[in-house]
């Protein structure tokens, strides 16, 4: 039985690992969620600050042409070193329509193509898009052969992906074994979780095993040979990676956290380390939200005690702070909270006394 307190340090120090080079650290962690909102930074940038050395915003964006990395979709769309990719594909039987046959043949014609290019060969005829919105057919053709191994993203002009031919290499593994590397590689990220999460993060990898009780089996052979351990707290077992990193301790640390960073995107263990509920509110109503468009999960110490909006308005950022409970030791708490504001304007390549705090 563990403690919930050993299970918060758990998860910490094996999520928040002393700041190391940019590699190293999409290497630990094995995949970074990103998300196109950018509320004053991209998710991908606000999750790799507290764990790459001198991290500014935009610097993964900046470098992925030379990290051997790959933009691609596992239980969310991200970036991912290159040889957890093979681990993906091919995702079934898919065959490309006449539309994905023809940008195909159009990027491995003519190397890596902006999507405007591919319009100019393909034509610019619009449809439906998922959201309800209108999107160009070509554009629509070059992310689904994308999504399924057919082309990879060479890399972005001011945030739209480029694409270019693949070298996909033959898949020797079962779909059994491809399915618990995925889960090793998703425990990995997330740490000490529950079942429950890790088994609804998994459905995305059904195409490779489409019965959930086999999916479980598989989950508990890595149990059984010993490469999760089960922990029980407070009735709850969470499957844990056999290995957890240690970490320079720092009891007076603030960190602003991003809304899928991956101490915090388990919703249900959030609750239950925490004590309180937070949801991600950019697609609720104004109307309706609680604690803000974008609000980053702030941790004090080793609790999470409130949130921050973070805005930037003519080259100043402007955070406001909101609090579940207020923090111990006020006087660390605020020298805490000045450095992590400080911290955040440079990494947002502002002037690093370009900022204000308010509390709400």
């Amino acid at each position: 039985m563990t403690r919930l307190s050993e299970l918060r340090s758990s998860l910490l120090n094996h999520s928040l690992f002393p700041p190391t080079t940019l590699a190293r650290a999409i290497d630990r962690l094995g995949f970074i969620q990103a998300d196109p909102i950018r509320c004053p930074a991209r998710s991908q940038d606000l999750i790799l600050r507290h764990r790459v050395k001198n991290y500014k915003a935009g610097d993964l964006e900046k470098r992925y042409p030379t990290l051997n990395l790959e933009e691609d979709y596992t239980f969310a769309y991200g970036f991912l070193p290159n040889h957890h990719r093979d681990l993906l594909h091919p995702r079934s039987d898919y065959k490309p329509t006449a539309i994905e046959r023809k940008v195909i043949e159009v990027v491995n014609r003519i190397g890596p193509a902006h999507p405007s290019k591919v319009h100019e060969y393909c034509g610019s005829k619009s449809v439906r898009n998922a959201w309800g919105g209108q999107s160009k057919l070509a554009k629509q053709a070059l992310e689904e052969a994308h999504h399924h191994g057919l082309l990879r993203v060479a890399h972005r002009e001011n945030g739209i992906r480029i694409y270019e031919k693949t070298n996909l290499q033959p898949q020797h593994r079962s779909p059994s074994r491809r399915f618990e590397e995925l889960l090793k590689l998703t425990v990995n990220l997330f740490g000490p979780t529950s079942e429950r999460f890790l088994m609804t993060e998994a459905r995305q990898y059904g195409y490779l095993v489409p019965n959930r009780i086999e999916r479980r089996r598989l989950l508990y052979r890595l149990v059984d040979e010993s490469i999760l351990s089960k922990n029980t707290v407070d009735g709850i077992d969470y499957l844990c990676p056999k290995r957890t990193r240690n970490r320079t301790k720092q009891p007076d640390s603030v960190k602003l956290l991003a809304p899928f960073d991956p101490v915090v995107r388990d919703r249900d263990r959030f609750e239950h380390l925490w004590g309180w509920t937070y949801r991600f509110e950019a697609y609720t109503p104004a109307a309706k939200r609680v604690r803000g468009y974008y609000a980053l999960p702030l941790l004090w110490r080793e609790d999470i005690i409130g949130w921050a909006n973070a805005k930037v308005t003519e080259s100043h950022l402007n955070v406001e702070i909101g609090f579940e409970r207020k923090p111990t030791n006020q006087s660390a708490f605020k020298n805490a909270l000045e450095a992590e504001v400080r911290s955040f304007a440079v990494f947002l390549d502002l002037v690093p006394d370009a900022w204000t705090i308010r509390f709400s």
